[in-house]
This record gives C-alpha cells, sequence and structure tokens, in this order.
C-alpha cells in the first residue's frame, strides 16, 4: 500500500502551496472594466454593449466574451464588467433604435443607428481595429464611448 509522503525538505509542501496561490493570484488579479457610454438617447431603444479580447473576434456579434443590454434613463450609462482577467479588451456599443436587437446598416453597410467603440476608435471603411479600440485592465480599467 502506497503513502503520500512529504519529504524532509518539503518538496510536495512547496507545490501544494505553489499551486494553491497561483489559484488565489488568478482571482485576486481580475478585475473590472467600466464603460462609460454618452451620447444616448433616452426612450429611443436599448443600448447593446460587448466585449472582445481577441482582434480576430472583434466586433462580430455573438463572438463577444461578454454583453450587456441597458435601457436608458438618462444620456450618460456607466455599465460594469466585473472580474475580467487582466489584459486587452475593446468595447463596442449601439442603439436600436427600432428594437429589432441588431445594428441596422444601409445597402452599402453604413450603419443607420448610433454606434461607437472604446478609445473613441473610428474608421472610415468597415469598424476600427481591435488595436485602435483596445484598453489594457489591469486590474481595473474606465473606457469611454459615444454613440453617434
Amino acid at each position: 500500500m502506497s503513502h503520500l509522503q512529504f519529504s524532509p525538505n518539503g518538496h510536495m509542501a512547496r507545490a501544494l502551496l505553489a499551486v494553491c496561490a497561483s489559484i488565489a493570484s488568478a482571482t485576486i488579479l481580475a478585475g473590472d472594466l467600466t464603460i462609460e457610454v454618452s451620447g444616448v438617447t433616452p426612450g429611443h431603444g436599448k443600448v447593446y454593449l460587448a466585449i472582445y479580447d481577441r482582434q480576430e473576434t472583434f466586433p462580430i456579434p455573438g463572438r463577444q466574451i461578454a454583453s450587456q443590454v441597458v435601457d436608458p434613463t438618462d444620456r450618460h450609462l456607466t455599465v460594469r464588467f466585473k472580474d475580467l482577467p487582466p489584459g486587452q479588451y475593446a468595447a463596442a456599443a449601439f442603439q436600436d433604435f427600432n428594437g429589432n436587437g441588431k445594428l441596422d446598416k444601409n445597402f452599402l453597410g453604413i450603419p443607420r443607428e448610433p454606434y461607437g467603440f472604446s478609445n473613441g476608435a473610428r474608421a472610415i471603411a468597415g469598424p476600427p481595429k481591435f488595436s485602435q479600440a483596445a484598453v489594457t485592465l489591469a486590474p481595473d480599467g474606465v473606457t469611454h464611448i459615444e454613440v453617434k
């Protein structure tokens, strides 16, 4: 019958402590990303916010790591995404005037409803690059989006 033994020099105990410390530090390092949205028109539809953590998925609907839908009562909103691991994130927001749950575009692909990205990022043809909209979360961060 085999028994778990701790060596006199404590290798097993140190390994166990290292594992526990890494789990605890991952939790401690989690932070909140606060997004302040301006330019909202109260009473004209919900505001959709999405957070992305990779260039490959930004800003593809359904590929976000977190999202929230807010019914605005003021021209300014503050929305928090809690317990995100440190890293880079880009946010996208739009106000859904007609209530269909998506950002409507014209035949050229130009949005017909107010939208915006973190860091005030804008692009002339298509959405901005992830790097233009990215903010670093370490451990807590705030970014601003103006929907227009």
